[in-house]
């Protein structure tokens, strides 16, 4: 993963720029919408990973259904939250120890709303409890098993950074935030950057590279230092994919995040319902409101 020895690539010239002319259309397409709704001009529209998922219909970019705390996300939050303790100082802790610590920290997270972590961790029975910790605790170990000890080591290692990139002034913000961002402090015109996004659930295929490749996008953005590297490790197999640099990889990513801006712009100046709405059924109708009345979920469904 951390490819050590491998000559490192150089940056092309004009990278950043190149990336960015393919979200000048769309970006001046949102403007001009936002001179027309100045109700559209209060803030910028935020493009997330999750805003990039939905592209795959209209109708689930309209209507999802609202987030709820399940046992496979808490656990996966609660496992990045050990790991980021981990990666901080914490190796040479006890995984219990690490995990329990973690646990104690969200869910002391607004534990007075329901709809937060903390009332969700704060709502399991003692065995609900010793087994999440339990489960958690296997995961964390296998992260220590093929992650290295980089205390000592000339890298920065940042978790939970947050990349932010505004286009078109402030009218639309880009936003991700990678597990794990390694960084050299040579600063040559090579790329030097490792971005690692950590999953503890089922792989989701392109979904996973997608997501990934945002953030790769988001990080030669930020400040023109692409990365060369991009590794989604999946902990509960123990099981690394990556690619490394590449513009044309990088290019599909901000043509996605064109593509979102443009959706977001047909969705404003639309109703829900009107003719010009660009459905398609698949696995993600589970997350749409609209799956029990929606002609092409019905479809998907009549297929299966």
């Amino acid at each position: 993963m951390l490819a050590w020895g491998v000559e490192r690539p150089v940056v092309p010239d004009g990278l950043a720029d190149r990336l960015l002319a393919r979200t000048t259309e769309a970006v001046g397409e949102w403007i001009a919408l936002r001179d027309e709704r100045p109700d559209l001009a209060a803030r910028p529209l935020l493009v997330t990973k999750t805003r990039l998922s939905r592209l795959v219909c209209d109708g689930l970019q309209r209507d999802p259904e609202p987030y709820t705390h399940a046992w496979a996300n808490v656990r996966g939050t609660l496992v990045h939250a050990a790991i980021e303790a981990d990666v901080d100082g914490a190796r040479g802790e006890p995984s219990a120890s690490v995990v329990e610590r973690a646990w104690h920290r969200l869910a002391t997270e607004r534990p007075g709303d329901p709809r937060s972590i903390g009332a969700w961790l704060n709502a399991r029975d003692g065995e609900e409890r010793d087994r999440l910790v339990g489960e958690s605790t296997q995961l964390l170990e296998g992260f220590r098993e093929v992650w290295p000890e980089l205390r000592g080591v000339p890298l920065r290692v940042r978790t939970e950074h947050r990349l932010v990139v505004m286009l078109g002034g402030r009218a639309v913000q880009l936003q991700g935030v990678p597990d794990l961002l390694v960084e050299s402090p040579v600063r040559d015109g090579r790329a030097r950057r490792l971005i690692v996004d950590l999953k503890t659930g089922m792989p989701r295929g392109q979904r996973d590279r997608d997501e990934l490749r945002f953030y790769a996008l988001l990080a030669t953005l930020a400040d023109g230092a692409a990365p060369f590297r991009w590794a989604t490790l999946y902990v509960t197999e123990g099981r690394l994919e990556h690619e490394d640099l590449a513009e044309a990889v990088l290019a599909t990513a901000a043509s996605r995040v064109a593509d979102a801006v443009e959706q977001a712009v047909r969705l404003a100046r639309s109703q829900p319902g009107d003719p010009g709405e660009r459905l398609a059924g698949g696995a993600w109708c589970a997350g749409c409101r609209r799956r029990v009345e929606c002609p092409a979920a019905v479809q998907v469904g009549a297929s299966d």
